[in-house]
C-alpha cells in the first residue's frame, strides 16, 4: 500500500476533510488532494507533520499498511509516551499564554475564571433543590431503606456534578485560550525543508527526546500523582457499583412479589450505568487505555432517558398509594406484666419514651406492677423490665425471631391494596403502673428530685 492511500484511509478513520488537514499542515486543500491521488508527493517537514497528526511512524505512513492489527492495537491505547507529549504540551501553551499576554489580558483571563466559578456555584442552587426534592422527599421517607437511598441519590449527582464543572471549566478556557495557542515543536527547528534520510530524521527526534528528558521526567511525575488521587477517588464509585447492585437485586425481588417498583428499579439500573462510568473513564485513565468516548456519552444519554421513564412511572405508582399514619387493622396488641417490690426512692427516669399511665391501687402498697402493651407484628417484639440503681428500665431488646419472608409478604399485600402503613409504630409501647396512690406520688416526687439535682 502506497503513501497516498495510506493518508487517505489515516484521514477518513480521523472524520477528517481535506480542508481541515491542509489547515493543520498549512497547505491548501488542493495540495492534499493531489497526495491522496499520487499527483505529488509532500516535502519531508510535512510528512513528519503527518506523522504527528495520525500518530503513526515514517515507515508505515510511507511503505507499510495503516491497517495492520499491531497498528490497530496501538491505535486504541494511549501509551504513556502519548500522554507525557500531550501533558508536555499543555504545559507549554500554559507557559506561552501567560508570557504572550498583557496585563489587560491578564485581567480578562481571571475575570473569565471568576465568572466561570460563579456559574458554577449558581449551579449548585437547582442540584441542592433536585436533592432535597428526589432524594430528601422522596427516597428518605421509604421506610428502612429510604436514608441509604437518599446518601446514595445525593453522592451521585454531587459526583456528576463534580464532573460536569470540571469538563466546562476546561473546555471554556481550552476554547477560548489555549487553542489559540500554537506551539512550534523544536523538532521542526532542526529538520531542514529539504528531503532527508528517515535516519536522519529519527536521530534528530532522539536528541530532541534527551534535551526534554527533564521536563518529560518532571511530567511523569506530576501524571502519576494525578494517578494516585484518581485511584483513591475510584473508591467511591466501586462502593456505589457494589451498594447498587445489592440494591438491584432486591428490587428486582420486590417486583416479582408484585410491588410497584418499576420506577425505582429503573432509576438503581441508571445509577449503576453512571457509577460504572464513572468508574471506567477514570479506570482507563490510569492504565493508559482509550475511551470511547462515543459510547460513554451514548450510556449517559441512555441513562438519562431510563431516569425520566423511571420518573414518569415512579409518579403514578407513588401517587396510587395512601398513607396511613398507623398499623393495618390486624396489628394486634399483646401485653406483659410484672411485680416488682417497691422502695422509696423508686423513680421512673430510666424510662425515656412515652409518658406513664399510672393507674392507684391502694391494696399495693408494697409493691408496683408494671404492664407494658405493644405490637407483636411482623416482629416478635422482646420487652425487658428492671429496676437498676432505683430506676424502673422498660426497653425493647433484640427481637426473638423475625421473619423477612412473611414480613415482605405482608408488607406486599398492603402496598398492592394501594396503602402504605407507619411500621415505626411497632417499635412503640405503652407503659402502666398500678400501685397505691403514696406510692405514685413517692415515684413522681423522686423524678423531681432528680432532675432538679441534675439541673443544679
Amino acid at each position: 500500500m502506497n503513501f497516498a492511500s495510506n493518508l487517505q484511509k489515516l484521514r477518513k478513520r480521523e472524520n477528517m476533510s481535506q480542508e481541515a488537514l491542509a489547515e493543520k499542515l498549512d497547505v491548501t486543500r488542493q495540495s492534499v488532494s493531489k497526495w491522496e491521488s499520487s499527483a505529488t508527493y509532500p516535502e519531508m517537514d510535512k510528512l513528519i507533520s503527518i506523522c504527528k497528526i495520525f500518530n503513526v511512524d515514517m515507515d508505515t505512513l510511507v511503505n507499510g499498511n495503516v491497517d495492520d492489527e499491531k497498528k490497530q492495537d496501538k491505535e486504541t491505547a494511549i501509551n504513556t509516551k502519548d500522554l507525557l507529549d500531550k501533558f508536555n504540551t499543555l504545559m507549554k501553551k500554559i507557559v506561552c499564554l501567560f508570557e504572550s499576554m498583557s496585563f489587560k489580558e491578564i485581567i480578562e483571563f481571571l475575570v473569565t475564571v471568576f465568572l466561570l466559578i460563579i456559574i458554577i456555584l449558581i449551579g449548585t442552587i437547582p442540584k441542592d433543590i433536585i436533592e432535597n426534592l428526589i432524594g430528601s422527599n422522596l427516597l428518605y421517607s421509604i421506610t428502612y431503606v429510604g436514608p441509604t437511598l437518599n446518601t446514595i441519590f445525593r453522592l451521585i449527582v454531587d459526583i456528576l456534578y463534580s464532573v460536569f464543572s470540571i469538563v466546562i471549566f476546561i473546555y471554556v478556557l481550552k476554547v477560548k485560550y489555549l487553542d489559540r495557542i500554537k506551539i512550534k515543536d523544536d523538532v521542526d527547528k532542526e529538520i531542514v525543508v529539504k528531503e532527508k534520510r528517515v535516519e536522519e530524521v529519527e536521530k534528530v527526534i532522539i536528541k530532541d527526546n534527551k534535551n526534554n528528558s527533564l521536563s518529560r521526567t518532571l511530567a511523569k511525575i506530576i501524571i502519576y500523582i494525578i494517578k494516585f488521587f484518581v485511584v483513591c477517588f475510584l473508591v467511591a464509585p466501586l462502593i456505589c457499583i457494589v451498594v447498587l447492585a445489592v440494591m438491584l437485586g432486591f428490587e428486582v425481588l420486590f417486583v416479582f412479589k408484585g410491588l410497584p417498583l418499576i420506577g425505582i428499579l429503573l432509576w438503581t439500573g441508571a445509577a449503576l450505568i453512571i457509577s460504572a462510568l464513572c468508574f471506567e473513564v477514570p479506570l482507563n485513565f490510569v492504565i493508559n487505555h482509550k475511551n470511547n468516548y462515543k459510547r460513554v456519552m451514548i450510556s449517559l444519554l441512555v441513562s438519562l432517558i431510563i431516569i425520566i421513564i423511571g420518573s414518569i412511572i415512579f409518579a403514578f405508582e407513588f401517587f396510587s398509594l395512601t398513607y396511613v399514619n398507623s398499623l393495618p387493622k390486624d396489628a394486634k396488641s399483646k401485653e406483659i406484666t410484672e411485680t416488682l417490690p417497691m422502695s422509696n426512692d423508686l423513680n421512673t427516669v430510666g424510662y425515656y419514651h412515652n409518658d406513664i399511665e399510672y393507674v392507684v391501687d391502694d391494696n399495693l402498697t408494697d409493691k408496683i406492677e408494671v404492664t407494658v402493651t405493644y405490637y407483636d407484628y411482623l416482629i416478635n417484639n422482646n420487652i425487658e423490665i428492671d429496676v437498676h440503681d432505683s430506676n424502673l428500665l422498660v426497653y425493647m431488646s433484640s427481637p426473638k425471631e423475625f421473619s423477612f419472608k412473611d414480613a415482605l409478604d405482608r408488607i406486599s399485600d398492603d402496598i398492592k391494596a394501594g396503602k402504605i402503613y407507619n411500621y415505626d409504630k411497632l417499635y412503640e409501647y405503652k407503659v402502666t403502673i398500678k400501685t397505691s396512690s403514696d406510692n405514685i406520688n413517692m415515684i413522681k416526687n423522686n423524678n423531681k428530685e432528680f432532675f432538679n439535682e441534675n439541673n443544679s
